[in-house]
């Protein structure tokens, strides 16, 4: 009877919380794929085709020549080429914004990056139980970063940022992550990798689409974002940025490993940067209460 007592009462704890102990590892509700059920209703922020659009429109419209925009890479397979005919030599898009912010909004996102604090950046881990993830330090990855969040993210020359890549893009900041601020010091490097993460495509905030980097300072040497498929690297530049890809075209919900880039080695001087990350949907309202 005491048994059967205390079972019952672990599963009333379990229902009655998200955040219940490891005993109730079994529970339903602990689980995300239980919580966080996906909308079927919600729309994905692109469709087949509009990434080209996208590209096309920014380096077509006249209002976007205030940030300079220069394609390093564009795709000129045939359009309807699906991801396994697509000849992976064959460029995808690539824009750098010269003009993208000014030394003011450089400065202040530096500082406020300091205000947030930078501790040591790390990658995706192991799922656990409950079918989140751990987060994960290694050699591979050694810069420090900082996340835009509370008054980071009210701060109007971020509010202003954000409003600047939704205009760009024509996905609305609500799809974006926080701004994640970055600081990579002497020596301090990011190996190969995709900005893709495969479980959020059953997430409710879909698989990230796009990578907006901004270069908040010079760097005196080395610090480059390089793309070894492509064979392009991208210069640190104060108030320069870089947008990309790292889906198809064709599929939008599928990684498209041209993308994958590396941050060379800082060989002279500090390299301070700011990552937007953009989904397919909302990533604000879910990433709230712990389902993105």
């Amino acid at each position: 009877a005491i048994y059967s007592h205390r079972t019952s009462f672990s599963r009333f704890l379990c229902v009655s919380s998200v955040n219940c102990a490891p005993v109730c590892k079994t529970c339903e509700l602990k689980h995300v794929e239980t919580r966080c059920p996906m909308d079927p209703d919600t729309e994905d922020a692109l469709k087949p085709g509009d990434l080209n659009a996208m590209f096309e429109r920014i380096v077509a419209d006249p209002y976007y020549r205030q940030f300079e925009p220069v394609v390093l890479s564009r795709p000129d397979y045939a359009p309807g080429d699906s991801p396994e005919t697509a000849d992976y030599k064959i460029g995808i898009w690539m824009v750098m914004f010269e003009n993208a912010l000014s030394d003011e909004e450089a400065d202040r996102m530096i500082e406020l990056g300091g205000i947030r604090g930078y501790e040591r950046s790390s990658d995706v881990g192991v799922e656990k139980a409950d079918g989140t993830y751990t987060n994960y330090v290694n050699k591979g990855r050694t810069s420090n970063n900082a996340w835009c969040t509370h008054e980071c993210y009210t701060d109007p020359i971020a509010v202003r940022l954000m409003d600047r890549i939704a205009n760009i893009t024509g996905i609305p900041h609500e799809n974006s992550e926080n701004l994640q601020l970055l600081r990579y010091e002497k020596t301090q490097h990011y190996q190969t990798h995709s900005d893709y993460i495969p479980y959020q495509l059953q997430r409710p905030c879909g698989v990230r689409v796009l990578t907006y980097y901004m270069y908040l300072s010079d760097v005196e040497e080395g610090g480059g974002t390089n793309f070894p498929r492509m064979g392009a690297t991208v210069t640190p530049k104060k108030g320069r940025a870089v947008l990309w890809p790292s889906v198809f075209n064709e599929d939008p919900n599928t990684k498209d490993i041209r993308a994958d880039h590396q941050a060379l080695p800082v060989i002279q001087g500090t390299k301070y940067g700011a990552n937007a990350w953009i989904h397919q949907r909302d990533y604000q309202a879910p990433n709230k209460i712990g389902c993105s």
